[in-house]
């Protein structure tokens, strides 16, 4: 395992542009304070990958929001206007301007209010936390009743070992040379890859169960994720998927990759790489029943290999 830090505290290591949020532990990408203070990473860059791996779930909300905003469009039109629970609180009660039927209400943490929905019966923490989803998205009419809504559920990917080494130099706004001598700028670190199989996708099955009971939820879950989480989920469930449209019972995956890194001082924008939309069912019987297994017998064949 080898990784290095490839955008700390939203920006390239060492960049200056930086140094007002390093000083005071904040996140460019939310206005908000940073959820990592103490490693700063935004995302970082497996060795073996060759490229940036967003690993920071407020690093996916880069672009002033652009997952959310160009979900929301491309979801409920591209008329669509996105606002904020107490702006739609007001103009419900006629304390603003009037509501034209294209507002599309944004409920999460970083927009003011989260919903404040039941908690799920028999509930302890780990069973409360896989019935939230990250964001609720309500489409409005001109009178302010509900439309339509749908689920955001948004994350990137952990850790494993500890690239502290690195952070400390870059708080300290030196370079770190600290790993290999073949590659000095790589600490002893890496993906956690395996919560795919442990924690994702059993969430998102959860959690599609639980909106596919929803009426006003007709286009299922979306999952929002970077570009090697989408395809590290392609290859767990196989290429046996069939594609549908998104729809009640459905879970869209949408992955954004990091683009070139910029001149000193610019943020890495990010875009769309791929969105694929299949059932619920479909997700749940490729996850329990594999279709990309090994060859039969490998077991007994390393065996034999390792006793010559």
């Amino acid at each position: 395992m080898a990784l290095k830090i490839t955008e700390f505290f939203g920006f390239a290591p060492l960049d200056p542009a930086a140094r007002i949020y390093i000083d005071e532990r904040l996140c460019p990408f939310v206005d908000g304070p940073c959820i990592k203070p103490e490693h700063g990473a935004c995302s970082a860059q497996p060795l073996q990958l060759g490229e940036p791996v967003m690993c920071c779930p407020n690093r996916m909300y880069g672009d002033d929001f652009l997952a959310l905003r160009e979900l929301a469009l491309e979801t409920f039109g591209n008329q669509s206007v996105m606002i904020r629970p107490n702006e739609a609180q007001d103009r419900i009660q006629g304390l603003g301007k009037p509501l034209s039927g294209k507002e599309v209400v944004i409920f999460g943490r970083y927009w003011g209010k989260e919903l404040p929905l039941p908690r799920p019966k028999g509930s302890g923490a780990k069973k409360a936390s896989t019935y939230y989803v990250d964001w609720v998205l309500a489409k409005l009419a001109v009178d302010g009743s509900v439309e339509e809504i749908i689920a955001v559920e948004v994350q990137t990917i952990d850790t494993t070992g500890n690239y502290r080494d690195q952070a400390e130099c870059f708080f300290a706004n030196k370079p770190y040379l600290g790993g290999t001598s073949k590659s000095p700028d790589y600490s002893d670190a890496g993906m956690n890859w395996e919560n795919v199989n442990k924690r994702i996708l059993p969430q998102l099955i959860y959690k599609g169960h639980v909106l596919r009971r929803e009426d006003l939820c007709r286009k299922g879950l979306f999952f929002v994720c970077p570009k090697q989480v989408y395809d590290r989920i392609r290859d767990r469930l196989g290429g046996t998927l069939h594609d549908y449209k998104p729809g009640q019972g459905t879970i869209t995956f949408r992955s954004y990759e990091l683009d070139e890194k910029g001149e000193r001082g610019t943020q890495r924008r990010m875009s769309l790489h791929g969105q694929f939309t299949t059932t619920v069912d479909q997700v749940a019987l490729a996850f329990t029943s594999p279709m990309n297994l090994p060859d039969a017998d490998v077991y007994a064949d390393a065996i034999r290999k390792a006793l010559g």
